[in-house]
């Protein structure tokens, strides 16, 4: 309720402030829709390289989910942050000749009928970036002969890998190029701007933890049940998905050891900080930069819809750790198949396998994982380069 409060008050707000917008008319217009923030950090990669190219360029980003707008509002790489108006009759259209962008760059998943019809009849080039295709799923057999025809309405489609581009010539998409995963490209741009965090470095105390990240009940549900069995004799660090008072509380009240909030330590004095083994972070925003303190990660949402981004930690070095539902995304079956990365079921299978790796193990296994980031970037190069040579960031 509180998302779908602030979906409908966002965009009402939106309505009335819109009239009073001046967007430059000397200025190339470049617009990047995406869903949420996870779409987002997909994108920016390809959005700084625009703005390298092309300083003048006046970027707007749009949002349909309010936890992706809420999250990123303060960024200041776009010039312009606004929600996405709902897909209705004529939406697209008043959106469209409100911002009268020069060019549209869509992101993995965004097929919305009516901006990409609208943008199609205005002769806008329309570019989707960073996407693969499930063609076996349920939603996409049933619905299969209007997507394709979506996606023959694309000027261009990036796809992540090769099956995915292959199915769409089969079906007569054929302005198609395999780029890669600009998620990579983002995750290695993180980490190479990496800066410490004062108050993760006071509760380690120079050792290494545990982190979990983007959890959800469940995975904290595993981790509870875990350390009771187990004596892990080492911190850990928890980033819940979604940060709320109530839950944190009942998670710190569960916890088999003593825990602590990550806005709560800086008042503990120095002394006591030993007597924590579990930080929970009530912070949006740090949980890229805090995977680096791990010597394990384990990502959450793998006992729900599917595991969140698994990069963010595999680009420290770190072997990661996830829920039973992976199979949708790649570099997690890759990161399996290569040993960097393991799924676990139940609280069983994941004492075993933590009583089973040592540390010489799990650095063996860091380093691919560290390895396989690397020699996957290079998608956002191939998506600007086209950009660039055809045109599409310089007035006409």
């Amino acid at each position: 309720m509180p998302k779908a409060r602030l979906w409908i008050r966002g965009r009402r707000l939106q309505q009335r402030l819109m009239d009073d917008w001046q967007l430059p008319q000397n200025r190339r217009r470049i617009w990047m829709h995406c869903a949420s923030a996870g779409e987002y950090e997909q994108g920016r990669p390809v959005l700084e390289a625009i703005r390298k190219l092309c300083p003048d360029a006046f970027l707007i980003v749009s949002f349909f989910s309010p936890s992706g707008y809420e999250a990123r509002k303060s960024d200041t790489l776009p010039d312009l942050k606004v929600y996405l108006p709902a897909d209705l009759p004529g939406k697209a259209e008043v959106f469209l000749n409100k911002f009268r962008p020069h060019l549209a760059l869509f992101v993995k998943y965004e097929f919305w009928y009516g901006y990409i019809h609208a943008l199609q009849e205005q002769k806008i080039p329309c570019i989707l970036i960073s996407a693969r295709f499930e063609h076996r799923s349920f939603f996409f057999r049933l619905y299969q002969p209007f997507f394709i025809r979506l996606l023959k309405s694309f000027t261009h489609i990036f796809v992540q890998d090769t099956s995915s581009a292959q199915w769409l010539l089969k079906q007569g998409v054929s302005q198609v190029e395999v780029s890669g995963d600009t998620r990579f490209d983002r995750v290695l741009q993180i980490a190479a701007q990496w800066q410490p965090d004062q108050v993760v470095e006071r509760f380690l105390q120079g050792r290494k933890a545990i982190v979990a990240g983007s959890t959800w009940p469940e995975d904290e549900q595993l981790w509870i049940d875990c350390v009771r069995q187990m004596d892990l004799e080492c911190p850990m660090i928890m980033v819940p998905h979604e940060i709320r008072d109530k839950h944190i509380a009942q998670l710190l009240s569960r916890w088999p050891g003593k825990g602590i909030r990550y806005s709560e330590l800086t008042t503990i004095a120095e002394q006591n900080i030993d007597s924590f083994d579990l930080l929970v972070v009530d912070k949006m925003g740090l949980l890229a930069r805090i995977y680096a303190y791990g010597w394990l990660a384990y990502v959450g949402g793998g006992f729900g819809a599917g595991i969140h981004n698994i990069l963010e930690a595999a680009v420290y070095g770190i072997p990661v750790l996830f829920g039973p539902r992976y199979q949708s995304f790649r570099e997690a079956r890759e990161l399996v198949r290569l040993g960097a990365a393991f799924s676990v079921h139940d609280t069983r299978s994941m004492t075993q396998l933590l009583d089973q790796l040592s540390r010489a193990d799990l650095a063996d296994m860091g380093a691919i994982a560290g390895h396989y980031v690397k020699t996957q970037a290079g998608a956002t190069e191939k998506i600007v380069n086209y950009l660039a040579e055809n045109r599409f960031l310089t007035m006409a």
